[in-house]
């Protein structure tokens, strides 16, 4: 591979309101030392094809039709010249409300059987949110501001905010908040109100809000309104989310740093990309995408000047969700890993990074609180409905010292996680080369009862994913690392 190999990339994002695939050449080459493994890095990237927006299909309000979705995708495909066979990696994403729809896995794994070999994730809030911030570049800018940057991705059901700072998401904010959750005709008439915020429109005074009503745009213009208010003060709020009805999941209050102000607020999504527009001058132009999305980012984009932080739409709002996907790939010798042969090989296991409250070195006190706060975020985020079991990969990062006694610390830690989630493994990926070590540990602490893969040696990011090969030549495993592309 003297001059690198090309691979053929898609990906495709089924959100509450539209659907839409990009598909992308990405250059692989070799990027390693005479001392080190052989690794393999994405050095370019070039979109050479993206679809126009559909509206995502459904059968009611509750089911996706599969069959549309594989038309529509099929001829995307064929617009761009291309047959499932060609595509090498990739990414299919079901988000915002369409996530919650009852047969969604059926069709996440429908698509990647006919579609090619893909990441496949049925993304709650919390993944979303992380997805959607580094596809934006928010991630990327945080590198480079002092403070956090939060991307808000708002789309037709749900607005979901992850916090980054030094390049790493901290923690996510999830709303139901979103365009689609009231439908309009260009006369006004309400069409269908989501179930999700039937009950705070009421608490609200929003009861003369209701399908087959005509609203007035002074009405709905303050429900924007509202929910910009509401949006924005939960993203600055440090403790009590009690009093934010509309905010979902279980948002960590251990996780906010009340001293680490927030510096930009990026907007993503359908919502982000209306911001740039006019505000809506009646109901004609505000139900014109037949939903309230346009008075939502007018509504947002005022809210945003009377708060001292910058906001703007992020770039590319539509797409930052998912859009592509790369692939590097490294062979992990046999002597510095430890794994059960029965479990491998793995697929598509997410990751989720480990984070030191205190310094690393030979105390690093806190060392047993970031390995079970990292599992107890894999168990939230990969442990939902739908999934046969609870698969993650947690990534403990690099330790300047690393002694035995904390190598036994940090496996004790993992077993307690693991058992106390019933997962039924336990897969580990470490920066410093303690794999092998450490899976020892986690086997005697466990007496053999808690399978375990550890493996080291190569580079990964939080929100990653993961193939795992089984062992080849004299040990050797094949590990392929499936990351998002754009603006990373």
């Amino acid at each position: 591979m003297q001059n690198g190999e090309w691979l053929t990339s898609a990906g495709i994002d089924i959100g509450t309101s539209t659907t839409k695939c990009v598909f992308s050449r990405l250059k692989i080459e070799r990027q390693s030392g005479l001392s080190s493994l052989p690794q393999f890095h994405i050095t370019e990237r070039n979109v050479f094809y993206e679809s126009r927006m559909h509206r995502t299909p459904l059968i009611g309000d509750s089911l996706i039709d599969l069959g549309q979705l594989e038309r529509i995708l099929a001829s995307e495909y064929s617009r761009a010249g291309l047959m499932p066979d060609d595509i090498h990696t990739g990414a299919v994403i079901i988000t915002g409300e369409t996530a919650f729809k009852q047969q969604a896995d059926v069709v996440l794994h429908s698509l990647a059987a006919s579609a090619g070999e893909f990441v496949v994730a049925q993304a709650g809030g919390d993944l979303e949110a992380v997805l959607a911030g580094r596809g934006s570049g928010a991630e990327a800018r945080s590198l480079h501001v002092k403070g956090q940057v939060v991307n808000v991705d708002i789309g037709g059901g749900t607005a979901n905010a992850a916090f980054f700072e030094g390049g790493s998401c901290i923690r996510t904010l999830n709303f139901h908040i979103g365009g689609r959750l009231i439908m309009l005709e260009r006369d006004g008439s309400i069409t269908r109100i989501s179930p999700s915020v039937l009950q705070w429109l009421k608490a609200a005074g929003f009861m003369m809000l209701r399908e087959g009503e005509v609203a007035e745009i002074g009405r709905l213009r303050q429900l924007a309104e509202r929910w910009s208010e509401m949006l924005l003060e939960g993203i600055h709020e440090t403790v009590d989310w009690s009093k934010y009805p509309l905010i979902y999941g279980n948002p960590d209050s251990s996780k906010v740093r009340a001293e680490t102000e927030i510096a930009e607020i990026w907007i993503s999504g359908g919502v982000g990309a209306l911001m740039e527009l006019e505000s809506p001058s009646d109901l004609a132009e505000a139900a014109r995408f037949g939903d309230i999305g346009p008075l939502l980012a007018s509504a947002l984009r005022i809210a945003g000047t009377r708060y001292p932080v910058r906001l703007q739409a992020a770039p590319d709002a539509q797409r930052a969700t998912v859009i592509g996907a790369g692939v590097h790939t490294a062979m992990l010798s046999g002597s510095t890993v430890f794994a059960d042969r029965m479990l491998l090989p793995l697929r598509n296991v997410p990751l989720v990074r480990v984070t030191w409250h205190d310094q690393p070195g030979e105390e690093l006190t806190g060392i047993e609180l970031g390995v079970k706060e990292a599992f107890a975020e894999g168990k939230q985020k990969y442990g939902g409905a739908g999934t046969e079991a609870c698969k993650f990969a947690v990534i403990v990062p690099h330790l300047s010292v690393c002694t035995y006694p904390l190598i036994r610390r940090i496996a004790a830690a993992a077993a307690a996680s693991a058992l106390h989630y019933q997962l039924e493994m336990a897969v580990i990926i470490c920066e410093n080369d303690i794999a092998k070590a450490l899976g020892n540990c986690i086997h005697l602490i466990t007496g053999g009862t808690l399978p375990c893969v550890c493996l080291d040696q190569v580079a990964v990011r939080h929100g990653d994913y993961v193939d795992i090969g089984e062992p080849v030549g004299e040990g050797y495993i094949p590990l392929a690392v499936k990351t998002l592309v754009f603006h990373s």
